[in-house]
């Protein structure tokens, strides 16, 4: 029996529809305000969930394609019955028109259901990539806000413990050995300096000396 004449849908028809009508309520669950992503997270990030994550790649990339795939067999039969010839030689009856009509419409019907539910399904993907973002960056925030306020109350019985005076004391004491340290380095710098002019002017004598004594030892052999 033909469906398009006794208004009833085919199986798969039946079935895109009912995926249709769960994706709005999944959609729509989604969507409520007061479900925080965290929420969401945690049931995303669930054993149950992860333990069928494997299984729901390939389900969601199967039902892609067969979405796509009566997408475009809708789209086919929308032109097939937009395009009949009227000058076809048929008889125009009121039953055949009525029934070419009814073609069309349940056509029109099939490509709304398929193209609506390609289009709620990447909605819902994306939608859950954006939930999981946000809880992560709520988390991360969260996790931020905890460190800074530890390192404040940290410091802050620091402060009690030991006092500001400690604590500046501690500072000035640590200036002043750098203080010292520097005085040293530069004492030892100045002492290397004079070793090194001592050792210049005690090469310049030694140098002139034995030039002199070359210069006697010349002159005695000329002689």
């Amino acid at each position: 029996m033909d469906p398009f004449k006794t208004g009833k849908m085919t199986l798969q028809w039946t079935v895109v529809a009912f995926i249709l009508y769960g994706e709005i309520i999944i959609t729509l669950l989604l969507l409520l305000p007061w479900i925080r992503p965290g929420v969401w997270r945690r049931i995303f990030n669930s054993r149950l969930v992860q333990s069928l994550n494997h299984f729901t790649n390939v389900a969601q990339y199967s039902t892609i394609v067969v979405l796509l795939l009566l997408f475009i067999d809708a789209i086919r039969e929308v032109r097939k019955y937009s395009d009949i010839d009227t000058s076809m030689e048929i008889r125009r009856v009121a039953e055949t028109d009525a029934t070419v009509h009814m073609r069309l419409f349940r056509a029109q019907r099939n490509l709304y259901i398929s193209g609506f539910t390609l289009l709620l399904f990447l909605v819902i993907a994306r939608i859950v990539r954006l939930i999981l973002r946000s809880a992560h960056l709520a988390a991360s925030a969260e996790a931020s806000l905890r460190q800074a306020e530890n390192a404040s109350k940290t410091a802050k019985r620091l402060m009690e413990a030991e006092g500001p005076d400690t604590i500046v004391g501690e500072l000035t004491g640590q200036m002043e050995d750098l203080q010292k340290k520097l005085k040293t380095a530069e004492s030892d710098r100045d002492a290397m300096k004079e070793q090194a002019e001592n050792l210049q002017k005690e090469y310049n004598r030694v140098s002139d000396e034995l030039h002199a004594k070359i210069g006697e030892k010349s002159d005695k052999k000329v002689d």
